[in-house]
């Protein structure tokens, strides 16, 4: 593919993006919020070092945002324009191969936070693994703001929802109570529309200072936005995290169970859906670390010990 056809291409990704943003109606922003010649620029970076999938991840969002269309024939003419364009991006040849090898020392690790910028670290977790208790110590360790339900409540209030109506769980359902608004009166889907609220609460909390977010897909939004950040994954057995669960409620095994299994597969499928990534795999992550292996205050030794390297 030709350098000119690979200008098109992007081009087009970033037309569709408009036209889709168009069509829902929706308040809450397009997919590329910069202007065409940046968002053209920023693509056209990512395919030279064979980066494409940063792209397909954006796709994947206008994909979600195609299903909101309430003119079937305008969606369908959509999701075909975009079927085609992930096409002509699997067949893209780069013009820089990536290394063979990975990177031979942490330098470049330790120097994502210079120049001043602000030190974010982000937590995904499985249910029961202890993640909000690892992230509330190492807010207090590390002089770093929290955030957990805080986005949720923002994020309610950029949109005029009332959060006394929702909790934590509601948010991260495709069940939860956005969706039980009428189509006729709303302008987005419900938890697209939450969604992109808090990515944009992230945006703006991540760029106020030195903080810590847990969940709510942080590490890719902020990655999409060009933020510098740290990911790390929290798990632990199944049985392990049930065990853990039942000393924090006091709810008997069977009970506590069903709920670790339910919570997992609301946060995979939220995670999956809004990111195109696999929730939990160590790929998508700085690092994994189980909490039934360290316990909570060596899984917050370790990470804090990672963070000083940042210093």
């Amino acid at each position: 593919m030709e350098k000119y056809d690979v200008k098109q291409l992007v081009e087009k990704i970033y037309e569709l993006d408009v036209k889709v943003y168009e069509a829902t109606g929706s308040t809450m922003g397009k997919v590329f919020p910069a202007g065409k010649d940046l968002s053209v620029k920023k693509m056209l970076k990512h395919l030279d070092e064979d980066k494409r999938h940063f792209i397909r991840d954006e796709t994947i969002l206008i994909g979600n945002m195609i299903s909101t269309i309430k003119d079937s024939s305008v969606a369908s003419e959509c999701r075909k324009e975009l079927e085609e364009l992930n096409e002509m991006l699997e067949q893209y040849n780069p013009t820089k191969q990536l290394p063979d090898s990975f990177i031979s020392d942490i330098s470049e690790m330790k120097s994502i936070f210079k120049g001043g910028k602000n030190k974010i670290l982000c937590i995904g977790r499985q249910y029961g693994s202890g993640g909000h208790e690892v992230g509330l110590r190492l807010s207090t360790k590390l002089n770093m703001s929290y955030y957990d339900n805080e986005i949720i409540k923002m994020a309610c209030e950029h949109i005029g929802k009332d959060f006394s109506s929702v909790d934590a769980s509601q948010a991260d359902s495709k069940k939860g109570w956005l969706n039980k608004t009428p189509f006729s009166l709303r302008k987005f889907s419900g938890n697209d529309e939450l969604f992109f609220a808090q990515s944009q609460m992230i945006e703006e909390m991540a760029k106020k200072g030195d903080c810590i977010f847990l969940g709510r897909c942080a590490d890719v939004v902020l990655e999409h936005a060009d933020i510098p950040h740290v990911s790390v994954f929290i798990g632990a057995p199944f049985e392990q995290r049930v065990k853990h669960d039942m000393v924090c409620t006091g709810a008997g095994y069977d009970e506590t169970a069903e709920k670790v299994r339910a919570m997992d597969r609301v946060r995979k499928a939220y995670y999956n859906y809004y990111t195109g990534r696999r929730w939990g795999h160590s790929e998508n992550y700085d690092m994994c670390l189980n909490t039934a292996c360290y316990g909570i205050d060596g899984t917050v030794e370790v990470i804090e010990k990672m963070f000083k390297l940042f210093d």
